[in-house]
């Protein structure tokens, strides 16, 4: 009996020490109730109670005991789920389920009590018991009592526990030893009782006891911020304890806002969502980037989720710091983890563009216009980034019907004031298809004539000429096939001028003129940003000198302010019979003269302001006839101009005024009318200054008309040069011959105008009349048109102005 009360005693000391100890080893066990939106957190679990008197008590059948001590720790933990076994085992000693007997009373009858036999005493019983009886009445005192032992008494009651190897012993030393901070001892006799306990009681408190020492040893590494120390201590630890303990921590760092600190032990203990969230807590540059980088790291549900939207806030900050290509790149990223949405879609759009990344752009804005067919602002930034790429806006217009839109808007608003009508027409722009049909077959007749009158004699010419022919439109093509009739006329060479081989002793009684038929053709063909013309004659098939094709391919590129023309060109030199067609020798039988010249000639134009531009021409050529010396020239003129229109009248499409400059010069004068002369107006120098201007009434009316003037102080040099350059005169002494130099200097001009009125749907009449003159020569010119089309219509445009063909003009604008 005094040993089963002396056990009791042992056990409820147990128990109070082990009672005593729960809060210090709670604390790293406690979790925060940190809740986090939609993440799911669950509280950690709550700190279990010391078990090990209650346990003691039921296996006693001490009822009384058992209950009290129920009561207590009920009363200490009340969120504590008791255990099924406990429940059942408390019901049995109770008397509370069905077959079972109260126990006994705690005091043993005397018929129970064991029969003591005396015997003979064993001096090393006695010796053990006296050990045992020293650890027995220690066990008996009070928790504050066994705390306030000294440190030589707990020493010494150590080495009898030792001794004895009981596990009860072991458990009330070590329990003694926390008390006293004496750790290493402590350990010790928690490790002995842990490898002689027999009852699973005795293990979970001898585990239990492993755990504080360990738990007081985590709390001094992490006042001392001891981390080595720490992860040693996890990764010796088999039982989840001790990251359980730095878990519990961490949660109560977080909760008392020391982040960093949160964070690492987070990071010890590979709790990826505490550190996460203490990372992003700490609200420095350097936390959300660890926390960027962690997030996109773990491939769970609420870590990718948390990557994309941090990529999605990287990729507008990116780009509102204007670090685009590491916008493009969190766009990019994004899109592995998630759709992206349009507006993350267009952003990596807008990215592409400003870093001039076409591709990439346009493959982004496409995504978009793809969900949003009908937006205009992406459409028209995917227009504008392939701006000079025909084939991928071609493709583009053809899978979204708001490029095609932008395209066509777009083309016509240019198109309008390049005169670039047919392109218009083509893309529906109402102005153009209600002024007429430009695509139906038309018929034309017309009539024109020319005059050049210089010196008496050979220094007259006269041109007249009259057509018919037929033409419409094909696809993105123009079309025109003529047929003329041409009349020339020239002066006679008078008695002493020098003609042919010689120096005419009499009037000229030979032919002076022809008349002859032709042929030509010429198509004309325009793009948003380009123009392109060509035509083909074969003219005079029966003329003194062998007929030639001739003709020109012009082309224009037209860029945001600038345009730029060029013309290459083959074509008969006009002017005079002897350059335009060839003529005869005074004895009928043999012909010199039609001289061909070819050449380029270019353009360049500049818009400064809307009313004012600039622009230069230039042209180089080389001249060739037969019998004819050769010859080469160059040209060149600049201009600027203003546009006054708006300060005149409200019917004007344009009025431009300026000052021009020009200069011609020829390597040979060839002016003459002996064999190898071409009879054509070749100075060594030809320099005009002076100022110009030109006049254009409104498009798509029934009528338009156009005015142009210049006037300027001109210069001319003809340098000597021999009468007969190749070597082909009557007599030989005239082969020293010379034309003779001569220079003039005054007033040059030109006045020309002309006009187109609609009768009706079908009728249009044009003309034009023109009068200009030079220091040594005048010339007249006039024509006039008739025009069947089908089809309707109720305006006229500048284009078909009969001096605004190319193949006149020069240039395909």
């Amino acid at each position: 009996m005094k040993d089963i009360c002396k056990r009791t005693a042992l056990a409820l000391a147990l128990g109070a020490v082990t009672a005593s100890l729960v809060p210090a080893q709670a604390v790293g066990q406690t979790k925060t109730t940190y809740k986090e939106k939609d993440l799911g957190l669950l509280p950690a679990p709550q700190a279990q109670p010391d078990l090990t008197g209650l346990w003691y008590h039921i296996n006693e059948r001490q009822v009384k005991q058992a209950n009290d001590e129920f009561g207590r720790l009920k009363a200490l933990y009340p969120g504590w789920q008791v255990p099924k076994e406990i429940e059942t085992e408390l019901n049995k000693i109770n008397g509370r389920l069905k077959g079972t007997l109260k126990p006994a009373a705690t005091k043993p009858s005397e018929s129970d009590a064991p029969q003591r036999v005396p015997q003979k005493r064993d001096p090393t019983l006695s010796k053990t018991s006296s050990k045992a009886s020293a650890l027995e009445e220690f066990a008996q005192r009070t928790p504050k009592v066994r705390a306030n032992a000294s440190e030589q008494q707990v020493r010494a009651l150590v080495e009898l526990s030792n001794q004895l190897k009981r596990t009860d012993f072991y458990l009330l030393m070590g329990w003694t030893a926390i008390d006293k901070g004496m750790l290493d001892i402590a350990a010790q006799q928690f490790s002995l009782a842990l490898e002689t306990a027999v009852r699973d009681i005795d293990e979970q408190s001898a585990q239990q006891g492993l755990n504080s020492v360990t738990g007081i040893r985590l709390q001094q590494a992490l006042a001392l911020r001891d981390f080595e120390a720490l992860e040693a201590f996890l990764q010796r630890d088999d039982s989840y304890y001790v990251k359980d303990v730095l878990q519990g921590e961490a949660w109560q760092q977080y909760d008392a806002k020391n982040y960093t600190f949160a964070e690492t032990l987070f990071h010890l203990v590979d709790d990826d969502e505490g550190e996460y969230l203490a990372l992003m807590a700490q609200e420095t540059e350097s936390a959300k980037q660890a926390a960027f980088a962690l997030a996109c790291s773990i491939d769970t549900d609420v870590f990718i989720r948390r990557c994309a939207d941090a990529l999605a806030t990287r990729q507008a900050q990116f780009y509102d710091s204007m670090r685009y290509k590491q916008s493009i790149e969190a766009g990019k990223a994004l899109s592995q983890l998630r759709r992206l949405s349009l507006d993350e879609q267009a952003l990596i759009g807008w990215a592409a563009k400003e870093i001039q990344d076409t591709t990439t752009a346009t493959s982004a804005f496409e995504r978009v216009l793809s969900k949003t067919p009908n937006d205009s602002v992406i459409a028209n930034e995917l227009v504008s980034l392939n701006q000079s790429d025909d084939t991928t806006l071609n493709r583009l217009a053809l899978k979204y019907s708001e490029v095609k839109r932008i395209l066509q808007e777009r083309t016509t608003r240019n198109a309008w004031p390049r005169k670039q009508f047919w392109l218009a027409y083509q893309n529906d722009d109402p102005r153009e298809v209600l002024a007429q049909t430009k695509d139906g077959l038309s018929a034309v007749y017309g009539m024109n004539t020319r005059n050049r009158s210089g010196g008496e004699g050979l220094g007259n010419f006269d041109v007249l000429s009259q057509y018919v022919g037929i033409g419409s439109g094909y696809k993105n093509w123009l079309w025109q096939v003529s047929l003329d009739y041409k009349q020339f006329f020239s002066g006679r060479p008078q008695t002493n001028d020098w003609f042919g081989d010689r120096q005419l002793g009499s009037t000229f009684s030979g032919i002076s003129g022809f008349e002859d038929t032709a042929l030509r053709a010429e198509a004309f063909y325009q793009a948003p940003d380009f123009n392109f013309y060509v035509n083909l004659d074969y003219a005079m098939f029966d003329q003194p000198v062998k007929a030639e094709v001739t003709g020109q391919i012009s082309a224009t590129k037209f860029l945001a302010n600038t345009t730029v023309a060029a013309t290459l060109f083959r074509k008969a030199k006009e002017d005079s019979l002897l350059s335009q067609t060839g003529t005869f020798y005074t004895d009928h039988t043999q012909a010199w003269g039609y001289v061909i010249e070819s050449g380029v000639r270019g353009l360049v134009a500049h818009s400064i302001t809307d009313k004012v531009s600039v622009a230069g021409t230039a042209q180089v050529s080389r001249l060739e006839g037969e019998r004819v010396a050769n010859n080469s020239s160059l040209s060149v003129r600049g201009d600027m101009s203003y546009d006054i229109a708006s300060l005149v009248s409200p019917k004007l499409d344009y009025w431009r005024v300026g000052p021009f400059l020009s200069y011609t010069r020829y390597e040979k004068n060839l002016s003459g009318f002996t064999v190898g002369n071409g009879g054509y107006f070749s100075p060594s120098q030809f320099l005009s200054i002076g100022g110009y201007s030109e006049l254009l009434t409104l498009e798509v009316l029934n009528w338009q008309i156009k005015l142009r003037s210049s006037l300027a102080l001109s210069r001319v040099e003809q340098d000597d040069n021999l009468r007969f350059p190749t070597g082909e005169a009557f007599r030989p002494q005239d082969l020293n011959e010379t034309l003779g130099e001569s220079s003039d200097t005054g007033l040059s001009g030109n006045f020309m105008a002309e006009g187109q009125y609609r009768f009706n749907n079908n009728w249009i009449a044009a003309g034009y009349i023109g009068k200009a003159f030079a220091v040594e020569y005048q010339a007249f010119e006039a024509g006039i048109q008739i025009r069947w089309r089908a089809g309707k219509g109720n305006g006229v445009t500048s284009d078909e102005l009969l001096l605004s063909s190319p193949r006149i003009s020069g240039f395909v604008l």
